[in-house]
């Protein structure tokens, strides 16, 4: 019995590929939706027969756009996971949506069909960043999205916003952050700018960097938000995600947590029993697999790596620290058979030199000012 208690599906279609997005997902592929359908519920069930897992305490529909689907379209593939699979009575399932696709019919569906968390990308309430990031929604649909999944009888509702773009003002990301805490928003994701490679804004601002915020103002731009929601309750439960007590993110701590996960899904990723896969992101290939006589699922996985004891007791740091409640000793050591200090001596004595990190009994985790240099703690487990 395979130890995995998430899945991931992957809905790779959008209406417009967004300029920062390095995702697997096409916007010009709508005739393939239907075949797709087919064959990511094969790819649910022949993976349920080959590898069947434990208990699924979390499923998550993320994309591209999985609310392009209608909520039968998404329901029948959320049923072949609960056919296919032993899922908990009590499983955090989650949907994303974009709020140009999305009104009170369809988010009533999609409650209706079983999905009880929602996470809208909202990105910004400011027309001018939405310009700049190509959304196809307004400061207004975003606003509007939040207050009818409420509605539709969603409370627990994930809101992501970006900060460090072009053009972004303080002022902006703190006007964000209002709007969200008058909502009352129970779960707020905040993430900066990357410039991915082959990526429309990596081309335009890679070179270009003076257009963008300076690296001082985008973490004041952070800890602005960091502060604002901390005075009004909110718990900073992992460097980018905040939550209202009770609503963290059970799904994205699995990952966090180092725990086994499917993925379903045109360029899906997975871990399962110490072994690491992604599956083809060539959307033809995959439907063409999966719907053929021979739809194995592992013609469809490419790029198989084994996890040795020392990669994953890597991984379990690096992924650990991201978490503010850091890494228990005792997990570390339930999992690898020694304490983290018992490979990692040499990395955890310097970071706790430079202030990056600090040990109490039991844990290990970042300091307030680790939360700007993550990336030297990250670095120092790979």
């Amino acid at each position: 019995m395979t130890e995995c208690s998430s899945a991931y599906i992957h809905i790779p279609f959008c209406l417009r590929k967004c300029p920062y997005c390095d995702f697997v997902s096409f916007d010009d592929s709508s005739a393939l939706r239907p075949s797709y359908l087919i064959a990511l519920r094969k790819e649910i069930e022949r993976t349920a027969i080959t590898h069947p897992v434990g208990e699924m305490k979390t499923i998550y529909f993320g994309g591209g756009t999985p609310t392009l689907f209608s909520p039968e379209e998404l329901k029948s593939i959320l049923t072949a996971i609960l056919f296919s699979f032993d899922v908990h009575s009590g499983a955090e399932i989650t949907v994303e949506a974009n709020p140009g696709t999305i009104d009170f019919n369809s988010l009533t569906g999609y409650k209706t069909a079983g999905f009880n968390r929602i996470s809208i990308g909202v990105q910004s309430f400011s027309e001018a960043d939405l310009r700049v990031l190509g959304r196809i929604h307004s400061a207004d649909q975003a606003k509007e999205s939040l207050l009818i999944a409420r509605e539709a009888g969603f409370s627990n509702i994930s809101c992501d916003l970006m900060i460090g773009l072009p053009g972004q003002t303080i002022d902006t990301v703190r006007g964000n952050a209002g709007q969200l805490i008058s909502m009352g928003i129970p779960h707020i994701s905040c993430y900066s700018l990357s410039l991915e490679t082959g990526t429309l804004f990596h081309r335009r601002y890679s070179t270009h960097s003076d257009q963008l915020p300076t690296d001082e103002e985008e973490r004041e731009m952070y800890h602005a938000i960091r502060r604002m929601l901390l005075s009004e309750g909110y718990i900073h439960y992992e460097i980018s995600n905040f939550a209202l007590p009770g609503y963290q993110s059970r799904h994205n701590t699995t990952y966090w947590d180092a725990k086994g996960y499917y993925g379903f899904g045109c360029g899906a990723h997975s871990y399962v029993e110490r072994t690491r896969y992604a599956n083809t992101t060539d959307l033809k290939e995959y439907i063409h697999i999966m719907l053929s006589d021979d739809s194995n699922p592992d013609r469809i996985r490419k790029d198989k790596e084994s996890i040795g004891p020392k990669e994953e007791a890597s991984e379990f740091m690096l992924l650990g620290f991201r978490k503010t409640e850091g890494i228990s000793r005792g997990d570390f050591e339930s999992r690898l058979g020694v304490y983290p200090e018992e490979i990692f001596s040499k990395e955890l004595s310097e970071l706790i030199k430079k202030g990056l990190i600090e040990r109490d009994e039991d844990r290990y985790r970042l300091t307030e000012k680790a939360l700007d240099f993550a990336n030297v703690v990250f670095r120092s487990f790979v």
